[in-house]
């Protein structure tokens, strides 16, 4: 497999050596790891270009750009091979994790319809407490599981979260130019999954078996942990626009489900910090699809907090 690894950096001089030497020591070597340090100011440069390895390219921003996707976009197009790795600089890959992948891929033919393989990951927490991702405690890894369009998104609302993790997935380059690259200056967060949902508009995803990536939670100057969900979310406005595109009926009551569901857990993560949600936040709810959660959010937005919680409690006590 012809892949190149890709590394954003801003900032994680406590992390960025782990997963480097993590990329380093895959049993599948990598063609190339184009690392790209986004302004760091914290000492992340010095400890990037202490490593010497005829694999390592070092590209460096002048500005560092939300949710490192400007830097991605940078070796997405800097890089010359068939497929594209991402490693968050404070992930952590098992030594197989590419091979696992490669395996994958083998395993279904090469096809070229196949633009995403991911792989689960351990969600890590302070203490070395360990529990697996949503999508393989709910749905499981027996066997390779090939999704269209439609499959992707019945997962991705089955699970409550978008089964691709950045950090445990590999895309074909060609489809990740054809989807639009990530949304550098749109999105704060989440622009990771505003992308793979357009991937998977154009290419089938295959989720491989493994599990092989660890993600840590505990990591400090996370993008989940520095900006707000109290806003309406970048994915909104890409699902708006699909919905308008599209002709199949399956496919638009989907991608309504998926609107209201992405808009109701950014939500519940606000209202668990004790704010009263901006009602911009569900601004385009579908409400025909989920009358329910509707109530709720207008209680969010507009109750004290109390009879909120007892009301978001007695929702989920009727599912």
């Amino acid at each position: 497999m012809d892949v190149a690894v890709v590394i954003p950096v801003f900032n994680k001089e406590r992390y960025v050596e782990r997963a480097i030497r993590s990329a380093l020591s895959q049993t599948l070597s990598p063609s190339s790891i184009v690392i790209v340090d986004d302004a760091s100011t914290d000492g992340s440069s010095e400890k990037i270009a202490s490593f010497c390895h005829p694999t390592i390219t070092i590209l460096r921003r002048p500005t560092p750009g939300p949710g490192g996707y400007a830097a991605r976009n940078l070796a997405i197009e800097a890089a010359s091979t068939e497929w594209i790795a991402f490693l968050d600089a404070d992930d952590e890959w098992a030594p197989e994790h590419l091979r696992s992948i490669a395996d994958a891929i083998s395993r279904n033919g090469d096809d070229a319809a196949i633009g995403c393989v991911f792989a689960g990951y351990q969600e890590m927490y302070e203490g070395g407490h360990a529990r697996p991702d949503p999508y393989t405690r709910q749905i499981g890894r027996a066997h390779d599981r090939r999704w269209e369009f439609v499959q992707f998104l019945d997962a991705w609302i089955r699970v409550r979260s978008c089964p691709v993790l950045t950090s445990a997935s590999v895309f074909r380059r060609r489809v990740l130019l054809e989807a639009g690259l990530f949304p550098a200056g749109r999105c704060a967060r989440g622009g990771d999954k505003d992308l793979w949902l357009r991937v998977a508009r154009h290419a089938d995803l295959l989720a491989c078996p493994s599990v092989t990536t660890m993600y840590y939670r505990d990591a400090a100057n996370k993008v989940t942990r520095n900006n707000s969900t109290n806003l309406r979310h970048c994915l909104c406005d890409t699902i708006d626009r699909l919905i308008t595109e599209e002709t199949s009926r399956e496919r638009r009551r989907l991608l309504m489900r998926l609107f209201n569901s992405e808009v109701f857990q950014y939500a519940r993560v606000t209202s668990r910090a004790q704010q009263r949600i901006d009602p911009q936040l569900w601004k385009g709810f579908h409400v025909a699809q989920d009358p329910l959660r509707f109530l709720v959010l207008q209680a969010l937005a507009y109750l004290p907090y109390s009879l909120t919680r007892q009301l978001d409690r007695s929702r989920r006590r009727t599912k």
